[in-house]
């Protein structure tokens, strides 16, 4: 009887290759019109085991190029890869969506709005925050970043830098 070896999606951009009676996960990126590979990559353990999510059981590598000694092997850590990469994509969602300091928020609300006239605007979308606001010479100020205070302390930060550099350059009239 003849087994089969499972394919991986093609979402996962990844591949397994078989050199020498090892099983080495590689990732891939397509060309734009999907005919051709562009680049092909190993995995790193050392890379791995400091930016990675470490597996609940087994060996840690610290060294060498990924691999196993069985295709098994190797589709399992892709499948990983790939929870991985969707566990970190659903952080940024919520991160982008999460107010941890809303006091502190409100403080620079209310020193933004001295500044500009205005209260800013904060809102999150898929992956990033925003905070806008238009001062009342109609001029905009909009900051993204991965969550809700970083974006309001951006917007903070670069409202007041402008504002305090342009009223300290203004003439003084007597």
């Amino acid at each position: 009887m003849h087994k089969h070896r499972e394919v991986l999606p093609p979402d996962y951009h990844m591949t397994i290759a078989e050199i020498e009676r090892r099983f080495y996960p590689l990732s891939f990126f397509m060309s734009e019109d999907g005919r051709h590979i562009e680049s092909l990559s190993a995995y790193s353990w050392s890379f791995e085991g400091r930016y990675s999510i470490p597996p609940a059981v087994g060996p840690r590598h610290t060294t060498d190029v990924v691999s196993f000694p069985t295709y098994a092997d190797a589709v399992t850590f892709c499948h990983r890869k790939q929870e991985e990469v969707d566990m970190f994509l659903a952080w940024e969602k919520k991160a982008a969506r999460c107010e941890v300091y809303p006091e502190r928020n409100a403080w620079y609300a209310q020193e933004i709005e001295q500044l500009t006239g205005n209260l800013p605007v904060l809102y999150g979308t898929l992956f990033k925050a925003h905070a806008v606001v238009i001062d009342t010479n109609g001029t905009w100020y909009c900051e993204d970043a991965p969550a809700l205070d970083e974006a309001m302390i951006h917007l903070y930060e670069r409202v007041y830098a402008e504002k305090t550099s342009v009223s300290s350059t203004e003439p003084v009239s007597a």
